[in-house]
């Protein structure tokens, strides 16, 4: 009678056993029972070095991740173009929603913050791509921010936090629950960092499979070498983790799956923000003076500017009108420019443009600065996607000791499509400028 041979599970157990072993790392435990941790590799703000350093290491490694797209931001400079968040999607990454403007969503009205999470969401399906779940930028969320998020048909929304971390969130869970507690307030570790070690980011993995299992939603914005950005990650780093990570499948149970894999649900129809105010008279720029300012920043205003250069914003009371002005002094420059600007936000801020009707301009400044240095008037439009353009600026202006008021300036017909405006003053070179009294006014509208 020939030898019984063993039944098939226990074949399968042998080989599982010796493939563990094989893939094990030195030093490893021998293989348990599976928990149910996932983790999920989430990547928030679109910008380009996403695309291309991380997009090649999750190609390498077969995994997916999610990438939280503001789309006003899309196409910029930094950011990723359509084509690049096209090229991850038919990757089978999922594409998720995280506001036009990447707002801070408690600081806004609720009008605004429902245009902000909505007109995002509705431009991404426009583009062509399935959005489900949503990023708030910075974590910033509430009960009222949640039910919107709701409301504009994703099926969760993630927050920053609530996960241990290492010095912070003592008492907190190992992991989010699967299904989570609240589908519009999921939890996360803290955001991976530049100082943040290789050790840490693993330790958030094996501290949920070492607690009973759960979901571990790794928040990663910038991917590059020597970013200047504290919210980074190497793409080495990143690389070794997900070396790291591969195995566990099989050693731990451990998986790596996007957040639709996750929730599930049916993709929810479009729903679009409500309406834009319609325009006022008269002066169109709220907090003109720049009377009103938190931290030193004029209400309705935002610093812009871009390039290599070497500036300090202070609130001075060396004002043309009121009791407050802004000085700007750049101390080094090769190139690019700095400039306060009226706020490119949704329209709690931005006057309201109307297509086809021009706009007069102007701002009280005064300042020295040298015979190369360029100091312009400069207009910008916001379009139907929630992108700011740049629209046009106005001649060079000399420099001046005392108050003085931009000469006459009337834009050219604002192009279609467009709905709000922002005006500035930019500086591009060394040297100081001291602005006040912003006025954008329609004359259509006296």
């Amino acid at each position: 009678m020939p030898p019984i041979s063993p039944p098939p599970t226990t074949r399968l157990a042998a080989l599982f056993v010796l493939l563990c072993a094989a893939l094990a790392v030195p030093g490893a435990t021998t293989a348990h029972a599976a928990t149910t941790t996932v983790v999920t590799l989430g990547f928030d703000d679109g910008v380009k070095d996403q695309f291309t350093n991380a997009r090649p290491i999750l190609q390498a490694h077969a995994m997916h991740g999610v990438f939280y797209i503001n789309s006003g931001q899309t196409n910029l400079t930094n950011y990723m173009t359509q084509a690049d968040i096209a090229a991850l999607a038919s990757d089978g990454n999922e594409i998720g929603g995280h506001t036009v403007d990447h707002a801070d969503l408690t600081t806004l009205s609720s009008d605004d913050a429902k245009r902000e999470i909505c007109n995002d969401r509705v431009t991404l399906l426009n583009w062509g791509f399935a959005v489900k779940n949503f990023a708030y930028p910075y974590g910033a969320t509430n009960a009222a921010v949640e039910q919107i998020a709701h409301d504009c048909g994703y099926n969760s929304a993630r927050t920053v936090g609530g996960v241990v971390s290492p010095g912070s969130c003592d008492g907190c869970g190992y992991a989010e629950t699967i299904p989570p507690a609240d589908m519009y307030n999921t939890q996360t570790p803290d955001s991976i960092k530049s100082d943040t070690s290789l050790a840490t980011i693993k330790g958030y993995v094996t501290n949920a499979e070492n607690h009973g299992g759960g979901w571990v939603q790794l928040v990663f914005h910038h991917v590059c070498d020597a970013c200047t950005d504290t919210y980074s990650v190497s793409p080495s780093t990143l690389s070794d983790f997900l070396d790291w990570l591969a195995p566990r499948r099989l050693l731990h149970g451990t998986t790596v799956k996007t957040v639709d894999q996750v929730i599930g649900g049916a993709q929810q129809p479009p729903v679009n923000g409500p309406p834009l105010n319609p325009p006022t008279h008269g002066n169109l720029v709220q907090n003109p003076s720049l009377e009103s300012a938190t931290g030193g920043l004029p209400a309705c205003f935002q610093y812009g500017g871009y390039g290599t250069n070497t500036y300090t914003w202070t609130r001075t009371t060396d004002a043309h009108t009121g009791s407050y002005a802004q000085q700007l002094d750049v101390t080094a420059w090769t190139s690019g420019d700095r400039k306060l600007v009226t706020k490119q936000d949704a329209n709690t801020c931005a006057p309201v443009a109307t297509p086809g009707h021009v706009y007069n301009a102007s701002v009280w400044y005064k300042g020295t600065w040298p015979a190369d240095t360029q100091v312009k008037l400069t207009l910008y439009y916001r379009t139907t996607a929630g992108t700011w353009a740049y629209w046009t600026s106005g001649p060079a202006l000399p420099a001046t000791n005392a108050w003085t008021k931009t000469p006459a300036f009337t834009s050219p017909a604002v192009p279609a499509g467009a709905t709000g405006l922002s005006i500035g003053l930019s500086l591009a070179g060394t040297g100081t400028v001291y602005t006040d009294d912003y006025d954008i006014t329609d004359p259509a509208n006296p």
